[in-house]
């Protein structure tokens, strides 16, 4: 992995580039990166995680970030699943399982921005900040790597995040229940 490549596309991708998402559609060489992205986000979402979670103890903080770098990268090959089968089945998209990979993958750029809710004044408001942008990034990498009109690429984005909040959700609430880190892990989903 070129660290320099995933910085670029990280930057093109915030930016919305219809072109970079395009060009990540068909080059499987940005698979890797693209996973890379989704690591590092996950990371950084998971870190201000363990700092709020400090307080309800540091094996409560430990189990948080691990619970959430995991619920993390797995929502994500989750959404890339779900996502291509809804637009594929129902929304007349059109592409394979990598190009929506891909496409996603480098769609949670703007969630980096969740390095900076470690600031307490400020962790909801850059929480829902990367949501949005994120959400916009998703859209625009579902409508490239599918060739999907705005409606259906709107539809397709829709059904396929609430299915699988709903599942990250319930995995969330049943492994926090198990490992006894309930407030620490859902302290730290608006990162």
């Amino acid at each position: 992995m070129d660290f320099n490549r995933i910085l670029n596309g990280m930057l093109r991708a915030a930016r919305l580039d219809k072109s970079f998402y395009e060009e990540v559609e068909h080059d499987a060489s940005y698979s890797q990166d693209a996973l890379g992205v989704v690591i590092l986000v996950s990371l950084v979402g998971a870190l201000g995680g363990f700092i709020g979670g400090l307080g309800a103890g540091i094996g409560a903080a430990i189990g948080s970030f691990i619970l959430q770098v995991v619920l993390g990268i797995g929502g994500y090959y989750l959404w890339v699943f779900i996502a291509h089968w809804v637009g594929t089945q129902f929304f007349k998209g059109q592409g394979d399982m990598g190009e929506v990979q891909r496409a996603l993958g480098f769609a949670y750029a703007p969630r980096f921005l969740n390095i900076l809710s470690f600031i307490p004044c400020l962790n909801v408001l850059i929480g829902i900040v990367a949501w949005i942008w994120s959400i916009a990034a998703g859209f625009v990498a579902i409508k490239q790597s599918l060739d999907q009109d705005d409606t259906n690429a709107i539809l397709t984005m829709v059904v396929s995040a609430v299915v699988v909040f709903v599942i990250t959700l319930v995995l969330t609430i049943i492994f926090g229940g198990i490992l006894g880190i309930g407030a620490a892990v859902t302290s730290g989903l608006s990162r």
